[in-house]
């Protein structure tokens, strides 16, 4: 067993590569998650008086969705999203010497239930329950963009585990001369 003084250390693509898939899988959906639910709340304590403010006062806003994600995908995003943290906490740490593939397969994971999720928004047509609005194409957009970043954040991590500093780190040494043929 090396010791300490010889551990590789943790390169910046290592530390950018967790970060990067922390923030995408993490801190994104977390936030998605935050601001819808900020909206539903601000929306249903909305209020518009009746007959001039001296009646009852009824829900300014009722109905549709202000959303565009249903509730299961929506626990679905913070249940893997809060599943990754200790994932990621592990491989910031380098350890256990697995935890580089785990890591791997997770983000491959996330990635293909991130596009599939996105790609079934993208192709679903929206009701005319759900309202129609001007943000649509926006939405689209903004979809599209994140797939994409998922992608290029997926093939990263990736690449870079696979690379021989990041294997070294998470091996917790150096290879020497024999192993090196091997």
């Amino acid at each position: 067993m090396a010791s300490l003084a010889n551990r590789p250390p943790r390169t910046l693509g290592v530390s950018l590569a967790i970060l990067a898939s922390v923030m995408l899988f993490t801190l994104l959906p977390l936030l998605q998650v935050s601001v819808i639910y900020l909206i539903q709340y601000r929306i249903s304590q909305m209020s518009m008086p009746v007959d001039g403010g001296a009646g009852q006062s009824v829900p300014f806003a009722v109905g549709g969705s202000s959303e565009g994600v249903t509730d299961a995908g929506l626990i679905i995003q913070v249940v893997l999203g809060l599943a990754y943290v200790p994932l990621a906490l592990m491989a910031w740490r380098g350890r256990p010497r697995s935890i580089r593939l785990i890591i791997m397969g997770f983000v491959v994971a996330l990635t293909a239930i991130t596009v599939v999720l996105m790609v079934a928004n993208l192709t679903s047509s929206p009701s005319i329950q759900s309202g129609i609005d001007s943000g649509g194409d926006l939405a689209r957009q903004l979809t599209i963009g994140r797939t994409v970043l998922s992608a290029l954040i997926a093939l990263y991590v990736v690449w870079y585990l696979n690379r021989g500093p990041a294997r070294a780190f998470f091996r917790g040494h150096y290879l020497t001369e024999p192993e090196l043929g091997a």
